[in-house]
């Protein structure tokens, strides 16, 4: 497909970026936007398996704390999660409108990372923190601060989203290959084990030296 083809179906101000990195070359530019899609794909081992994980592992702790799957209606009467009752609200109308049962389960898939990553804010510290930093048994202690937690899951919410709105991750800052670490390390300080068990699937430093060579 040549360039004026890409730019009709994906419009000149999209493209456009990665023609002003190629200095005008159009054939360098093509093959940019689509090692950019390419290496959106690569991280989605990761980014699946820290949500999932994480917010597994956050229904455990707040079950066990609030001793019932469905931890949320404890926090109903509480202004301090006026925001997270919102967002509960809103899962679970999409249940209801699917005609979907509100399983704890089904409830806790439709919740955004967002949500998840919520919960570490500052006005959660003596709330949730203590619970909630079981989660990342494995982290080291020192490291094991709700500022660093919140400070890389903020991180990886941030580029999940850019990915999600197809943004371009070739010129981020930090650069992908340092984002991608920063997922690695979350899922790490979760389970180590999981980490190696992702190896096996995760090939996007694979996808991003292809695209340093190309």
């Amino acid at each position: 497909m040549n360039w004026k083809d890409l730019e009709k179906h994906f419009s000149i101000a999209r493209l456009g970026r990665y023609q002003t990195a190629r200095g005008g070359d159009l054939a360098g530019a093509a093959l940019d936007y689509a090692f950019n899609l390419r290496l959106a794909e690569s991280m989605m081992p990761v980014l699946n398996t820290l949500e999932i994980a994480l917010r597994n592992g956050i229904h455990r702790r707040l079950s066990a704390r609030y001793m019932r799957p469905d931890w949320w209606e404890e926090w109903k009467s509480d202004p301090i999660f006026k925001w997270q009752n919102n967002e509960i609200a809103k899962a679970i109308a999409k249940l209801n409108r699917r005609h979907e049962s509100r399983t704890p389960d089904k409830v806790i898939a439709e919740l955004t990372f967002g949500f998840w990553s919520s919960l570490f804010n500052t006005q959660f510290q003596d709330v949730l923190w203590k619970e909630l930093r079981l989660v990342f048994a494995r982290c080291p202690k020192p490291l094991r601060q709700r500022h660093n937690v919140s400070a890389a899951l903020n991180q990886i919410r941030d580029l999940r989203n850019r990915i999600f709105h197809h943004e371009p991750l070739l010129w981020l800052k930090p650069p992908l290959t340092e984002q991608h670490a920063a997922g690695i390390k979350i899922i790490n300080w979760i389970e180590p084990e999981l980490a190696k068990w992702l190896a096996e699937l995760d090939r996007m430093m694979e996808v991003w030296i292809s695209w340093r060579k190309a």
